[in-house]
Protein backbone atom coordinates (compact mmCIF):
# COMPACT_ATOMS: atom_id res chain seq x y z
CA UNK A 1 0.00 0.00 0.00
CA UNK A 2 2.73 2.01 0.86
CA UNK A 3 4.45 2.08 -2.52
CA UNK A 4 1.01 2.98 -3.90
CA UNK A 5 0.41 5.82 -1.69
CA UNK A 6 3.49 6.81 -2.86
CA UNK A 7 3.13 6.79 -6.73
CA UNK A 8 0.12 8.64 -6.41
CA UNK A 9 1.46 10.97 -3.49
CA UNK A 10 4.58 11.29 -6.31
CA UNK A 11 2.40 11.90 -9.56
CA UNK A 12 0.17 14.35 -7.65
CA UNK A 13 3.49 16.44 -6.39
CA UNK A 14 4.94 16.52 -9.64
CA UNK A 15 1.93 17.96 -11.53
CA UNK A 16 1.90 20.91 -9.25
CA UNK A 17 5.76 21.51 -9.53
CA UNK A 18 5.43 21.31 -13.29
CA UNK A 19 3.12 23.85 -12.58
CA UNK A 20 4.82 26.26 -10.80
CA UNK A 21 7.63 25.88 -12.98
CA UNK A 22 5.92 26.63 -15.96
CA UNK A 23 4.27 29.66 -14.49
CA UNK A 24 7.41 31.94 -14.07
CA UNK A 25 7.57 35.12 -16.26
CA UNK A 26 9.31 36.21 -18.47
CA UNK A 27 11.07 32.80 -18.41
CA UNK A 28 11.37 29.90 -16.75
CA UNK A 29 14.15 28.35 -14.97
CA UNK A 30 16.72 26.37 -16.55
CA UNK A 31 15.79 22.51 -16.48
CA UNK A 32 19.35 21.79 -14.89
CA UNK A 33 17.70 24.22 -12.21
CA UNK A 34 14.23 22.52 -12.10
CA UNK A 35 15.31 19.24 -11.56
CA UNK A 36 18.12 19.03 -8.95
CA UNK A 37 16.52 19.67 -5.87
CA UNK A 38 13.81 17.03 -6.78
CA UNK A 39 17.12 14.54 -6.86
CA UNK A 40 18.69 16.10 -4.20
CA UNK A 41 15.60 16.05 -1.98
CA UNK A 42 15.44 12.04 -2.67
CA UNK A 43 18.22 11.50 -0.97
CA UNK A 44 17.46 14.42 2.23
CA UNK A 45 15.60 11.33 3.93
CA UNK A 46 19.03 8.91 4.49
CA UNK A 47 20.94 12.49 5.66
CA UNK A 48 17.75 13.43 8.49
CA UNK A 49 17.84 9.94 9.93
CA UNK A 50 21.26 9.58 10.38
CA UNK A 51 21.15 13.39 12.33
CA UNK A 52 17.92 12.11 13.92
CA UNK A 53 20.47 8.78 15.08
CA UNK A 54 23.31 11.28 16.22
CA UNK A 55 21.05 13.27 17.75
CA UNK A 56 19.00 10.41 19.78
CA UNK A 57 22.47 9.35 21.08
CA UNK A 58 23.17 12.80 23.00
CA UNK A 59 19.97 13.28 23.86
CA UNK A 60 20.22 9.99 25.90
CA UNK A 61 23.52 10.73 27.18
CA UNK A 62 22.75 14.71 28.72
CA UNK A 63 19.15 13.55 29.83
CA UNK A 64 18.91 11.80 32.89
CA UNK A 65 16.02 8.49 33.08
CA UNK A 66 13.72 11.06 35.47
CA UNK A 67 13.92 13.67 32.59
CA UNK A 68 12.99 11.30 29.63
CA UNK A 69 10.08 10.03 32.03
CA UNK A 70 9.15 13.36 32.89
CA UNK A 71 8.62 13.62 28.88
CA UNK A 72 6.64 10.56 28.37
CA UNK A 73 4.12 11.18 31.00
CA UNK A 74 2.40 13.57 29.99
CA UNK A 75 1.23 12.36 25.56
CA UNK A 76 1.25 15.43 24.05
CA UNK A 77 4.73 16.87 25.65
CA UNK A 78 5.98 13.33 24.34
CA UNK A 79 4.34 13.61 21.18
CA UNK A 80 5.85 17.28 20.36
CA UNK A 81 9.44 16.17 21.72
CA UNK A 82 9.41 12.91 20.04
CA UNK A 83 7.96 14.74 16.55
CA UNK A 84 10.38 17.70 16.72
CA UNK A 85 13.90 15.68 17.48
CA UNK A 86 12.81 12.88 14.78
CA UNK A 87 11.19 14.84 11.97
CA UNK A 88 10.28 18.44 12.75
CA UNK A 89 13.61 19.78 13.42
CA UNK A 90 16.03 17.59 11.83
CA UNK A 91 14.29 17.08 8.65
CA UNK A 92 13.67 20.55 7.82
CA UNK A 93 17.18 21.59 8.93
CA UNK A 94 18.94 19.27 6.25
CA UNK A 95 15.95 20.64 3.70
CA UNK A 96 17.72 24.02 4.08
CA UNK A 97 21.43 22.78 4.29
CA UNK A 98 20.81 21.29 1.56
CA UNK A 99 19.24 24.46 -0.19
CA UNK A 100 21.99 26.83 0.76
CA UNK A 101 24.32 24.25 -1.21
CA UNK A 102 21.97 24.25 -4.25
CA UNK A 103 21.64 28.51 -3.94
CA UNK A 104 25.46 28.43 -4.30
CA UNK A 105 25.47 26.31 -7.51
CA UNK A 106 22.15 26.88 -9.54
CA UNK A 107 21.89 30.83 -8.71
CA UNK A 108 18.47 31.62 -8.47
CA UNK A 109 17.54 34.87 -10.32
CA UNK A 110 14.83 36.05 -8.27
CA UNK A 111 12.57 34.96 -5.10
CA UNK A 112 9.80 33.03 -7.09
CA UNK A 113 13.09 30.37 -7.98
CA UNK A 114 14.25 30.51 -4.54
CA UNK A 115 10.72 29.38 -3.53
CA UNK A 116 10.56 26.78 -6.46
CA UNK A 117 13.61 25.32 -5.39
CA UNK A 118 12.43 24.43 -1.97
CA UNK A 119 9.85 23.17 -2.96
CA UNK A 120 11.21 20.89 -5.24
CA UNK A 121 13.73 19.44 -2.45
CA UNK A 122 10.37 18.83 -0.38
CA UNK A 123 9.04 17.08 -3.98
CA UNK A 124 11.85 14.86 -3.87
CA UNK A 125 11.47 14.15 -0.46
CA UNK A 126 8.14 12.90 -0.49
CA UNK A 127 9.01 9.93 -2.98
CA UNK A 128 11.13 8.00 -0.29
CA UNK A 129 9.29 9.29 3.03
CA UNK A 130 5.68 8.12 1.42
CA UNK A 131 7.03 4.44 0.78
CA UNK A 132 8.60 4.63 4.41
CA UNK A 133 5.69 5.82 6.25
CA UNK A 134 2.69 4.37 4.00
CA UNK A 135 4.12 1.29 4.48
CA UNK A 136 1.87 0.71 7.47
CA UNK A 137 -1.71 0.23 7.46
CA UNK A 138 -4.03 0.34 4.34
CA UNK A 139 -5.92 3.34 7.03
CA UNK A 140 -3.07 4.95 7.75
CA UNK A 141 -1.80 4.90 4.49
CA UNK A 142 -4.84 6.46 2.92
CA UNK A 143 -4.77 9.17 5.83
CA UNK A 144 -1.59 10.47 4.04
CA UNK A 145 -3.12 11.33 1.03
CA UNK A 146 -4.63 14.62 1.62
CA UNK A 147 -1.58 15.88 2.99
CA UNK A 148 0.54 14.36 0.26
CA UNK A 149 2.32 18.11 -0.67
CA UNK A 150 2.94 18.88 3.25
CA UNK A 151 6.89 18.69 2.35
CA UNK A 152 6.54 20.61 -0.91
CA UNK A 153 4.38 23.65 0.72
CA UNK A 154 6.48 23.25 4.23
CA UNK A 155 9.26 23.91 1.58
CA UNK A 156 7.47 26.31 -0.49
CA UNK A 157 7.34 28.31 3.25
CA UNK A 158 10.80 27.99 3.85
CA UNK A 159 12.05 29.34 0.17
CA UNK A 160 9.22 32.36 -0.29
CA UNK A 161 10.87 33.44 3.30
CA UNK A 162 14.58 32.81 1.95
CA UNK A 163 13.99 34.28 -0.99
CA UNK A 164 12.25 37.59 1.13
CA UNK A 165 15.40 37.29 3.32
CA UNK A 166 18.19 37.91 0.21
CA UNK A 167 15.78 40.20 -1.59
CA UNK A 168 15.56 42.36 1.61
CA UNK A 169 19.79 42.14 2.40
CA UNK A 170 20.60 43.14 -0.96
CA UNK A 171 18.14 46.41 -0.24
CA UNK A 172 20.21 47.14 2.80
CA UNK A 173 16.74 46.45 4.15
CA UNK A 174 16.23 43.94 7.43
CA UNK A 175 16.67 40.65 6.77
CA UNK A 176 17.09 38.73 9.97
CA UNK A 177 13.67 38.49 10.59
CA UNK A 178 13.01 36.51 7.37
CA UNK A 179 15.73 34.07 8.10
CA UNK A 180 14.32 32.96 10.92
CA UNK A 181 10.89 32.52 10.02
CA UNK A 182 12.05 30.55 7.24
CA UNK A 183 13.29 28.06 9.37
CA UNK A 184 11.42 28.58 12.02
CA UNK A 185 7.71 27.75 10.69
CA UNK A 186 8.08 25.03 8.91
CA UNK A 187 10.04 23.13 11.89
CA UNK A 188 6.68 24.58 13.94
CA UNK A 189 4.66 23.22 11.14
CA UNK A 190 5.72 19.87 10.98
CA UNK A 191 6.76 19.47 14.80
CA UNK A 192 3.01 19.86 15.34
CA UNK A 193 1.82 17.68 12.23
CA UNK A 194 3.75 14.32 12.91
CA UNK A 195 3.22 15.03 16.51
CA UNK A 196 -0.22 14.10 15.50
CA UNK A 197 0.15 11.88 13.49
CA UNK A 198 3.21 9.80 13.20
CA UNK A 199 4.80 10.48 16.16
CA UNK A 200 1.22 10.26 18.20
CA UNK A 201 2.37 8.45 20.76
CA UNK A 202 -1.54 8.47 22.01
CA UNK A 203 -2.48 5.96 19.09
CA UNK A 204 -0.05 3.16 21.63
CA UNK A 205 -1.38 4.27 25.02
CA UNK A 206 -3.34 1.37 27.14
CA UNK A 207 -6.25 4.34 28.18
CA UNK A 208 -8.71 4.46 25.70
CA UNK A 209 -9.71 7.98 26.41
CA UNK A 210 -6.24 8.95 25.87
CA UNK A 211 -6.12 6.92 22.54
CA UNK A 212 -9.64 9.33 21.62
CA UNK A 213 -7.76 12.71 22.53
CA UNK A 214 -5.02 11.37 20.70
CA UNK A 215 -7.41 10.43 17.05
CA UNK A 216 -9.30 13.88 18.18
CA UNK A 217 -6.06 15.68 17.93
CA UNK A 218 -4.52 14.08 15.09
CA UNK A 219 -8.07 14.20 12.76
CA UNK A 220 -7.92 17.91 13.53
CA UNK A 221 -4.47 18.95 13.01
CA UNK A 222 -4.83 17.02 9.14
CA UNK A 223 -7.99 18.94 8.07
CA UNK A 224 -6.13 22.30 9.05
CA UNK A 225 -3.20 21.04 7.28
CA UNK A 226 -4.85 19.96 4.17
CA UNK A 227 -6.88 23.35 3.73
CA UNK A 228 -3.60 25.30 4.69
CA UNK A 229 -1.86 23.58 2.17
CA UNK A 230 -3.98 24.00 -0.21
CA UNK A 231 -4.29 28.05 0.65
CA UNK A 232 -1.05 28.33 0.46
CA UNK A 233 -0.20 27.11 -2.97
CA UNK A 234 -3.36 29.14 -4.33
CA UNK A 235 -1.96 32.20 -2.84
CA UNK A 236 1.78 31.52 -3.86
CA UNK A 237 -0.02 31.00 -7.52
CA UNK A 238 -1.93 34.78 -7.36
CA UNK A 239 1.66 36.37 -6.23
CA UNK A 240 3.98 34.62 -9.13
CA UNK A 241 4.60 38.05 -10.47
CA UNK A 242 5.47 39.70 -7.64
CA UNK A 243 7.82 37.30 -6.56
CA UNK A 244 8.93 37.30 -10.37
CA UNK A 245 9.87 40.62 -10.16
CA UNK A 246 12.08 40.57 -7.06
CA UNK A 247 14.86 40.11 -9.13
CA UNK A 248 18.13 38.83 -6.99
CA UNK A 249 20.54 40.66 -8.17
CA UNK A 250 24.20 38.92 -7.12
CA UNK A 251 22.29 36.01 -9.24
CA UNK A 252 21.66 37.70 -12.57
CA UNK A 253 23.84 36.50 -16.09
Amino acid sequence: MGIIVAVIASALCAVLYVRMVKREKPERMPKKQSRTPVIVGIFAPFLSTILTLLISLIIKTLLSESVTDALRSNWIIASHFKSFFAAGMTEELVKFLLFLVLYKSLKPKNVYEVAVMVAGIGFGFTVLEEIIYGGGSAIASLMRLPTFAMHMVIGLVMGIFLGLAYYKKQKGESSGIYYFLGLFLPILWHTVYDASTVSNVAFAAEDEYVQFQGLLFGLAVVVISTVLQFVLLIVFKVKTEKYCGMALRENEA
